[in-house]
Formats: structure tokens, C-alpha cells, sequence
């Protein structure tokens, strides 16, 4: 699915718009023009539905070198080490601060543990172990061909939580991750790497921004005027409340 002329939608799951696996998030395409990248992979049972949008698209997988993680929860991060395999081992992006849990498949410091334990993944969902090229921390480039991504420090919904800032043809895009969804919504959870005061540390960095393009990692996306779905939150936050819930239960 095309979204501007450098963005496609290659894969989201039951919290977004079907096209792969349920238990996928938002797969971002970037093109980058003499390569591709994807920010955010899904949970790995869908990795190849997604390089099936991606040829559908017109490009060659082959061309995908880059795979930018926004953080380590399993429907963003859980289907790298397939992925890699799939594409020819493209160099991996995540947090410093989790680049070794994904090393070593650590299913507590992702908080995957006790997902699988609530119902939210299978018991037989593993987090396999995935290389990190590159550790990522707050002001760190990105670039993919000619494009350049800005990265930007975001945790709270999980500990190691980045998102991703682009400029370009004189609009800014935000790939938000999981910090900030279309309406100002959030997602706080009782896992172990999630972190309200960091949240909302979080929020208001993300104030300080001009977004045009807002492309989180569920729910519907924003094509103009996405700032205002992160001053929507900043403005809860200012009557001392929470900004509310993407899901009400899952």
C-alpha cells in the first residue's frame, strides 16, 4: 500500500489493516532510491507475506538493507532474525539499551514472557535470537540512499523505545513506534519495560515537533496534520490525567 511517494505499508496485523499476520505491527517500505529499508519487521510468522508486498510494490527484496526496530516487543522486533535470513542478512538497527536482549532472544527483557502468559502470543511463540548491526541512541542517522532518518530517544512504552524522525520534500514524517497513535492515544501495559513517567517524558519531546506525516505502529495513520494527534495527548497530560488507552482490553 503506497502511502506518499517514498513510503509504502508492506504489513500490519489485527490491530491495524489485515494485510499479514495477526499478531503483526505496521511494516514500514522506505525507499531510499538506490536502497530500501524497513522500519519494524512484525512477529515473524508473517515475514514472508511482507517481502510478498514488497515485490507486489515493484521492488526487489534483495534491494532491502536496512531493518530500523522502533523497540523489542515481539509484533515490532519478533521477526528480525527471520527476516535477516530472508533477505540476505541486511545490516539490523535497535536501542543500545535492548540491542543485546534481542542478541540473545531474552523473552523477559522483552517482556515476551509474560505476553504468552496473558494470551497475547501462542506459548510456543519464541523470540529468536537476532545480530544488531548498529545501536541506536538519541540524535544517531540513519540513512537509507538518499534519505536520512533522525533518531529520536522515546521510551515508555518500553524500555529501549525509539522512533524514527524524516525529513524530506519539505515534510517531516514521524515513524512513532508505539509511543504516540492517531487521536492521541497510548498504550500502557503492566509488563516489565513499560514506564508511565518515562511516557510522558516522552510526550513532551515529542511537543517540541512539526509532524505532517504520522505513521505509528497500529491503528490508523495520519497523512497531514499529525502533530496534532501528539498535542492531543500533551494536552491530557496538562489536566494531570492519562491520555487514553489504543485498546481497552485486549
Amino acid at each position: 500500500m503506497r502511502l506518499t511517494e517514498r513510503i509504502y505499508l508492506v504489513g500490519s496485523g489485527s490491530s491495524g489493516f489485515d494485510m499479514t499476520d495477526a499478531f503483526d505491527c505496521h511494516v514500514y517500505l522506505i525507499d531510499g532510491g538506490s536502497e530500501l529499508a524497513l522500519i519494524d519487521v512484525g512477529a515473524g510468522m508473517g515475514a514472508a507475506g511482507i517481502i510478498e508486498n514488497v515485490k507486489r510494490e515493484g521492488f526487489d527484496p534483495a534491494r532491502i538493507r536496512h531493518v530500523v526496530l522502533t523497540h523489542g516487543h515481539g509484533d515490532h522486533a519478533g521477526g528480525a532474525a527471520r527476516m535477516r535470513k530472508l533477505l540476505g542478512e541486511p545490516a539490523i538497527y535497535a536501542s543500545g539499551a535492548i540491542a543485546d536482549s534481542l542478541r540473545q532472544g531474552d523473552e523477559k527483557a522483552t517482556s515476551v514472557d509474560v505476553a504468552k502468559q496473558a494470551g497475547i502470543y501462542p506459548l510456543d511463540y519464541r523470540l529468536e535470537p537476532c545480530p544488531v548491526d548498529h545501536e541506536l541512541e538519541e540524535g544517531a542517522t540513519v540513512e537509507v540512499g538518499s534519505l536520512r532518518f533522525t533518531v529520536l530517544d522515546t521510551p515508555g512504552h518500553s524500555d529501549g523505545h525509539v522512533s524514527l524522525l524524516l525529513e524530506d520534500a519539505g515534510r517531516t514524517t514521524l515513524f512513532a513506534g508505539d509511543v504516540i497513535f492517531f487521536g492521541g492515544k497510548i498504550l500502557l501495559q503492566n509488563i516489565h519495560d513499560c514506564r508511565l513517567d518515562a511516557l510522558s517524558s516522552s510526550l513532551r519531546k515529542l511537543r517540541q515537533l512539526e509532524v505532517h506525516t504520522l505513521f505509528p505502529g497500529h491503528l490508523t495513520l495520519s497523512l497531514k496534520d499529525g502533530q496534532r494527534h501528539i498535542e492531543r495527548a500533551n494536552q491530557v497530560l496538562d489536566r494531570l490525567l492519562i491520555p487514553e488507552q489504543m485498546v481497552s482490553a485486549w
